[in-house]
């Protein structure tokens, strides 16, 4: 597209319509070669951009008819059930990661299920100044769906997606959908197991997916301004074959974690499964919570000790008190949770059990050990705690001279 009509399409005044065009621009070889090489059709030949279009089988575990649920694990910001024909999976590749008005989506991915299989289509802008016509076409796309799914989609690609719609002077059909982030989901699941939860971590570690041959995000921005200037298409087939994965794995991912979210015996990694106990304890979910609980008792021995911490207040919320007690009791031998443990038996025995000498026992256990390591790690120690647990043996002692001796 020449300068002049560059300009005539980023006047103020232009209208929002798709302009006249007085005579056809000329397709590009490079243009004309990707959409020989991937099946292409070549939308609007005055202002030539391709739609891609191409579909994926999810594994057959994966597989749902029927609409799942999500609540769990997006900590009740979806409590409806999720019908998958009603969400739309997207990412963009764009010329920059600024996110500013200066910033360009070349290359717009979507993917949505039609039965078993996702289809995904694709749009790629092979210069500047076609998007108006691309965005007016999205409309009838957009109104089939009522979920927006994406990866780190909520700080990146939405907010581009909808600046660039702004720009066009184009209504955001979208603008009241439930958007869900799978990024949120996944740090909450993997941040303890993985070094990252970047999308491509995720596929290789959750997913068993390896991508070869792909080229680096890092990287994309430059490709596109090669092909601009010099129409060579390789790295162009690269970048197309990139988004298309990610599209795949997103829809493979939002299967994976409602299966997760139906059946948690599929988690393998210890890490993401204390996470999900975690998630049902501030979800007050004891049912899940002790789903997981008989799920480490069937592979080991001996239950991890955040999550005896977090049984042990589950029961005391019931006044479940011997179970309690008994968490609390093993909890001592857990140095990152003695503290936590000497605490909860002083209050036990102070307010429940009314057993004064056996609290003051704990809280002077507790102020023998932190004097200890105070020595050890001068500069460690918190002296709120040893100033609770002192304030603590100062009121027990108090109600033992008053005659409050126990029951």
């Amino acid at each position: 597209m020449d300068l002049q009509k560059k300009l005539a399409y980023l006047s103020p005044n232009r209208q929002q319509q798709k302009p006249k065009q007085t005579a056809p621009e000329k397709i590009s070889s490079g243009v004309k070669a990707l959409a020989r090489l991937l099946n292409a059709e070549i939308i609007n030949p005055a202002a030539p951009y391709l739609r891609i279009v191409n579909t994926h089988r999810p594994a057959k575990n994966l597989l749902t008819s029927s609409p799942f649920s999500l609540s769990r694990l997006s900590k009740n910001a979806l409590t409806k059930a999720i019908d998958p024909e009603n969400c739309l999976f997207f990412d963009l590749e764009t010329t920059g990661l600024a996110g500013g008005t200066g910033t360009f989506a070349f290359l717009l991915g979507f993917g949505y299920f039609e039965g078993q299989r996702l289809t995904v289509e694709q749009y790629f802008l092979p210069d500047f100044g076609r998007e108006y016509d691309l965005f007016q076409k999205l409309q009838t796309l957009f109104l089939r769906f009522s979920i927006l799914v994406s990866y780190n989609g909520k700080s990146f690609d939405y907010p581009l997606l909808r600046n660039r719609f702004t720009l066009n002077r184009l209504k955001n059909e979208w603008r009241h959908w439930q958007h869900l982030d799978l990024l949120h989901i996944a740090r909450r699941l993997w941040r303890d197991s993985f070094s990252s939860c970047n999308l491509a971590t995720i596929e290789e570690a959750v997913l068993n997916r390896k991508r070869e041959g792909d080229i680096p995000g890092a990287f994309i921005p430059q490709a596109y301004f090669n092909f601009i200037n010099s129409g060579l298409i390789h790295q162009i087939k690269r970048i197309i074959e990139h988004n298309f994965q990610d599209i795949v794995s997103l829809a493979d991912l939002l299967l994976k974690m409602a299966q997760i979210e139906r059946e948690p015996q599929v988690l393998e990694e210890e890490t993401a499964l204390i996470r999900l106990a975690a998630l049902a304890y501030e979800l007050d979910d004891y049912p899940y919570f002790s789903a997981i609980l008989n799920l480490f008792a069937a592979r080991q021995n001996t239950l991890p000790a955040e999550l005896m911490f977090r049984r042990s207040l589950f029961n005391k919320q019931r006044k479940n008190w011997p179970q309690a007690l008994t968490d609390w009791q093993k909890l001592l031998a857990k140095p990152s949770y003695v503290f936590f443990a000497l605490e909860e038996l002083a209050k036990y025995y102070e307010h429940t059990a009314k057993d004064l000498p056996q609290a003051l026992h704990y809280t002077q256990k507790a102020l023998n050990d932190l004097e200890a390591l105070r020595q050890i790690y001068p500069y460690r120690i918190n002296e709120k705690i040893i100033n609770e647990f002192r304030k603590r043996r100062q009121r027990l002692k108090d109600k033992m001279k008053q005659g409050f001796t126990g029951v």
